[in-house]
């Protein structure tokens, strides 16, 4: 649950601070007072969009920082202990979550940085916020389904648990079975492109053919080898330049050993120096290591002249080899343009084509594989999708009747509330989706003799809450989220109903968190906590203001929302009397409760 939360420069607030208890918690003030601003804040801190806008004006960040316990929460928990988030052993989690006004933010998890995603995720299993907009949701049919499966999955995943839920769903998991349908649904449309593909163009299909026949046997034709190329280069240049290798080697060689131009050669040079040291080295015997430098130039200038002579009747002068080469070269180019850029890149390429023209080779053979596997795939979205459908009715079936039954205790004994669950006239795969094949839309009738009708047509405003109050009281009980938050769920109702209204709230905050704004004194009556939100101006600004309310503020509040702005001794003794009958109710349910 929601323990506290602190909320700086966000919006009108300059700094709050509030702390909420177990129960029902209650926010009341002017419209306009700031109500919505701290429910802003709460999805904030829960992962909700934000901007820049909501950072107060002359600040440079606003900041919302939330507690919350996860004893309620262990789903929570694995995933935090997922994402690395450690939870310390009281088993809280602190939110920090800090929007700039440059548009940049910061998000900690206790101390821990992450990303908005990550916070959205953690945070589903701790609030559950249901604003006036939700009303709209009900009046959109493409949302029923979605709902109903909510309910319904909910409903067999609690039928395991000690809860009045239906055992005739024990096992089955609509989750589940939407997750599987959508699998096979999704393989269906693969299978269904790949035919696509074959059955194309008859005449485009052959020409395809003939292009990649063409492509595989020019490939095949040309032999090509891995690192061809390369070796193909090398030879290039030494045949390219043999003429100019030849004629160096033989000068290399001349002035080496035979000597050129009646100058004598660097062998006879370098044996005349050796002769010569090798006599004076018997005057000074320091000369001997210059003797040996000599004696071992002399020796690997013999050994240069022997190679160079060799190398010099090696060096091929052969244009036909060249030829060759230069033309081998000119393939592989040319096969390069049109098919890769290395010798590697076009090996692949031939590869994947032979592949492709092997299966349009056998595509009748293929086609009929494929539609054996559609037709496969197609009676196993059947059996799931008309499995789901069946699940549906039941929940359907079920909902309605609770759902009913909430009305009654809000009011509206008379209410009747339909789940209609509608397939296609042919309940086929072709008409199946990763959804299934189902239509779910809520009719309602609000007086005995009228027939049922789409919600849109009929309801009113002080109906539609009640409509939405009555799912979410059903849906608080088979979910396992801790925290409820009620943003003016009550609009549109007053006298009687108002107070069936704040008996439901109070009911599902026996077991849950509760928070509520609401303009309705029999709501307020019933809070366990109560906080006061105003709206004053000083210095030219305007701040919002929140405070817990004691039994004294709370009677004048109640007044103040019974009689308006001025306090009189009849809206006083009002609210006393609502804030002691509402004590009453309270006790008599503990006392209920405890009989049980």
């Amino acid at each position: 649950m929601l323990v506290e939360i602190a909320i700086e420069q966000f919006a009108l607030i300059d700094q709050v601070r509030l702390q909420f208890t177990e129960g029902m918690n209650v926010l009341t003030g002017e419209t306009g007072a700031g109500k919505s601003i701290i429910l802003d804040a709460v999805q904030a801190v829960l992962g909700g969009r934000t901007s820049s806008d909501v950072v107060r004006t002359g600040e440079e960040r606003a900041v919302v920082e939330a507690v919350f316990d996860l004893a309620d929460a262990p789903e929570t928990q694995e995933v935090l202990q997922r994402m690395g988030v450690p939870v310390d052993e009281d088993g809280l989690l602190v939110v920090r979550r800090e929007i700039s006004r440059t548009g940049r933010g910061l998000i900690r998890m206790n101390g821990r940085t992450v990303t908005a995603g990550m916070l959205r995720e953690a945070a589903q299993g701790l609030m559950d916020l249901h604003g006036q907009h939700e009303h709209q949701s009900l009046l959109q049919t493409e949302k029923h389904l979605d709902l109903l499966d909510q309910y319904g999955g909910s409903l067999l995943q609690d039928a395991q648990k000690p809860l009045e839920l239906l055992d005739r769903y024990a096992g089955l998991d609509l989750a589940e079975m939407r997750a599987r349908l959508a699998r096979v649904v999704g393989e269906i449309h693969g299978v269904q492109a790949e035919l696509r593909d074959l059955l194309g163009d008859e005449r485009d299909r052959a020409r395809r053919e003939d292009l990649l026949r063409f492509q595989v046997e020019e490939l095949r034709a040309a032999q090509l080898r891995p690192g061809e190329e390369e070796e193909l280069e090398a030879e290039h240049r030494l045949l390219a330049n043999a003429e100019r290798l030849q004629r160096v080697a033989a000068q290399a060689y001349a002035r080496l050993y035979d000597g050129m131009a009646g100058q004598a050669s660097a062998v006879d040079l370098l044996g005349q120096v050796k002769a010569e040291l090798e006599d004076a080295l018997r005057l000074d015997p320091s000369l001997g290591e210059a003797v040996e430098m000599v004696a071992s130039a002399l020796v690997h200038a013999q050994e240069a002249s022997h190679l160079l002579a060799d190398y010099r009747e090696r060096v091929d002068l052969d244009p036909e080899r060249l030829a060759r080469v230069e033309a081998r070269l000119d393939q592989i180019r040319t096969l390069k343009r049109k098919y890769g850029d290395t010798i590697e890149e076009m090996l692949d390429y031939l590869a994947q084509t032979e592949q492709e023209l092997t299966r349009l080779e056998h595509s009748q053979e293929l086609i009929e594989e494929l539609r054996a596997r559609e037709e496969a795939l197609g009676r196993e979205a059947e059996s799931l999708a008309a499995a789901l459908s069946e699940a549906r009715q039941a929940a359907a079936a079920r909902l309605g009747d609770q759902v009913a039954g909430e009305l009654a205790d809000l009011g509206m004994p008379a209410a009747r509330f339909v789940v209609a669950v509608e397939g296609p006239p042919e309940r086929t795969y072709q008409h199946v989706t990763a959804r299934g094949w189902d239509r779910v839309e809520f009719l309602f009738s609000p007086n005995p003799g009228e027939p049922v009708k789409p919600l849109a047509r009929i309801v009113s405003g002080g109906e539609m809450s009640r409509i939405m109050l009555a799912l979410k009281a059903i849906l608080a009980r088979v979910d396992n989220i801790p925290s409820l938050v009620f943003d003016e769920v009550d609009t549109g109702i007053s006298g009687r109903t108002a107070q069936a209204v704040g008996e439901k709230l109070a009911r599902i905050a026996n077991d849950r968190q509760v928070l509520c704004v609401t303009h309705l004194p029999q709501v307020a009556a019933l809070a366990d906590r109560h906080f006061h939100i105003e709206k004053a101006t000083a210095g030219g600004r305007t701040t919002t203001h929140c405070r817990v309310l004691g039994d004294d503020g709370r009677a004048e509040e109640i007044a103040r929302m019974i009689g308006g702005a001025e306090l009189t001794h009849h809206t006083m003794a009002a609210a006393r009397d609502l804030l002691r009958a509402a004590a009453e109710w309270k006790a008599a349910q503990r006392g209920q409760a405890a009989s049980v």
